[in-house]
């Protein structure tokens, strides 16, 4: 009998809290551009998973590089799904039977809602991210981690993520200073339609994991 060949193990490569050893979902990625810089940062990433809410026909009309960098994850061997539901997730025939070490959610925004009262468009942004953590908590490893972005000042500061952890049951590990510099090529579009970046600053990187 032959002796039995055993595959060589896969070097670890890192970029800031991501690992390519970790199965890794990123939901709401406007261009798929932090995936991107992700999948190149570990050469290939088949562990990891990378959605947008939109069709593919709204970001090839909307983003001047989701295409380029669709074609790119590819090529990288990681997953591309569009039209995911960061707030339905748990339920999606395919991503429902996972588990994650790391769930990223970048930057939440529900929408624009200039024509409602202040408290009003709060509680439509507050129910977008408390869905995503009920929704994310069943689907991360025992010792995994939820990771949200999102700036921390102002009308963002009154969003309270701990506080929503909190009534999911989640625990809040920490929360790090996000520089979108230390992710190239990552691009913070708005959303919604527009090639624009936003400004991203001050932002913190809100990590949570069960209690």
């Amino acid at each position: 009998m032959g002796s039995k060949v055993y595959p060589e193990p896969v070097e670890e490569k890192w970029i800031m809290h991501y690992s390519n050893c970790q199965r890794i979902l990123v939901v709401g990625d406007g261009d798929f551009s932090f995936s991107t810089c992700l999948a190149k940062a570990f050469d290939e990433a088949p562990k990891m998973v990378a959605t947008s809410l939109d069709s593919k026909d709204f970001l090839v009309k909307n983003y001047e590089n989701a295409l380029p960098n669709v074609e790119e994850l590819g090529i990288r061997k990681c997953k591309v799904m569009h039209e995911i539901d960061a707030t339905k997730m748990s339920n999606h025939e395919f991503l429902g039977g996972i588990k994650f070490h790391r769930i990223i959610f970048n930057f939440p925004f529900a929408g624009f809602f200039k024509d409602l009262p202040r408290d009003s468009q709060l509680q439509r942004h507050r129910e977008v991210v408390s869905l995503f953590m009920k929704n994310a908590k069943d689907m991360i490893k025992q010792n995994g981690e939820i990771h949200i972005t999102h700036k921390c000042n102002g009308f963002h500061m009154e969003w309270n993520l701990e506080a929503m952890a909190y009534s999911c049951k989640l625990r809040l590990i920490e929360a790090v200073d996000f520089d979108v510099d230390d992710y190239p090529g990552y691009n913070t579009k708005r959303g919604f339609g527009g090639d624009d970046n936003f400004n991203c600053y001050p932002s913190k990187t809100y990590k949570f994991g069960l209690c």
